[in-house]
């Protein structure tokens, strides 16, 4: 980017993941002065390809941000950085003094686009696979699965549900108990068996088979159980730790709590991504960016963009 650094940015953007960049885009194309700061951590970076985006169907996550970051340079108003931002805080007068990697970079609005983690599942041959017939997501990669037999790793109440949603395309599902030390009690066991999912005991181990020709996962004891794909529900974690420091209401699940222009409890503060409520997917990630970014960027001439009963509290 060419635009030499102003002393204080109309905005920083927080993350450079679909719903960052779209803010930043939306924000350069209203001309506002913006700095996006990205660690390059996206939560998809290891899937093979992404899914449902219209007009590019399919694409790698690596394709569509080289595409948005060359999309970018047209809007000199906007400078992409790598790095991190540790600590910030706001002002009395409202101006938020952020540190990106040990320096000081001073904003009157922010935008909060730092996503999840997900908790990842301690197997072996699991980041060969990871993306390409392992997945976390059956809204994104559940198609992909259509017909084939699908093995199911997790713990927790919701998994029966999250087991059940990938019957909408797996012609078997197959659930592994045990994989973190927990195991499926008599009530889930009676739900899934209704629902046609076979419940298998055991500790998963391995992965058995080169990426892309998975032929199943291996138990501790040595059992094979065939399978074709797998999806995993470990848990994931909001990266919420700048909106804590800010002072943002968060919900019940640790996400930022925004109103229908992503704009948080916090005055000057947008969240947009799956650092926020709703479903996970990256069109919704970039229409939550939009959105965030021209609320942000007109909330700079004096329209606030929002209205007060909208707002969280």
């Amino acid at each position: 980017m060419t635009l030499d650094r102003p002393s204080v940015f109309d905005a920083l953007v927080v993350g450079g993941g679909p719903a960052g960049l779209s803010a930043a885009t939306w924000l350069g194309r209203y001309r506002s002065s913006t700095l996006v700061v990205d660690a390059g951590r996206q939560r998809n970076l290891s899937a093979d390809h992404s899914h449902g985006l219209l007009g590019r169907d399919p694409t790698t996550p690596q394709e569509l941000l080289t595409d948005a970051h060359a999309g970018l340079e047209q809007y000199p108003e906007v400078m992409l950085r790598h790095g991190s931002v540790t600590a910030v805080h706001q002002s009395d007068e409202g101006l938020f003094r952020a540190t990106v990697d040990g320096a000081a970079v001073f904003a009157k609005r922010m935008v909060l686009a730092t996503g999840m983690r997900d908790q990842l599942p301690e197997l072996a041959g699991f980041h060969a696979h990871y993306g390409t017939d392992v997945f976390h997501c059956p809204a994104c990669d559940g198609y992909n699965a259509r017909e084939q037999t699908v093995i199911v790793l997790g713990s927790g109440d919701q998994l029966p549900a999250y087991a059940a949603e990938l019957l909408d395309w797996a012609v078997a599902v197959r659930m592994i108990t045990g994989t973190d030390g927990e195991s499926v009690d008599d009530e889930q066991r009676a739900v899934l068996g209704g629902q046609g999912i076979e419940v298998v005991d055991g500790v998963a181990e391995a992965l058995v088979g080169p990426p892309g020709s998975l032929r199943g996962v291996r138990l501790a004891g040595g059992r094979l159980v065939e399978g074709d794909q797998v999806f995993f529900s470990h848990g994931h974690h909001p990266l919420n730790v700048l909106g804590h420091q800010l002072g943002c209401r968060l919900d019940h699940e640790g996400r930022i709590a925004v109103d229908d222009f992503q704009l948080t409890s916090v005055d000057g503060v947008y969240a947009a991504g799956d650092i926020t409520a709703g479903f996970q997917l990256i069109p919704v990630a970039m229409g939550e960016g939009t959105t965030a970014g021209v609320a942000c960027a007109t909330s700079l001439r004096g329209d606030s963009g929002t209205s007060a009963a909208s707002r969280p509290e």
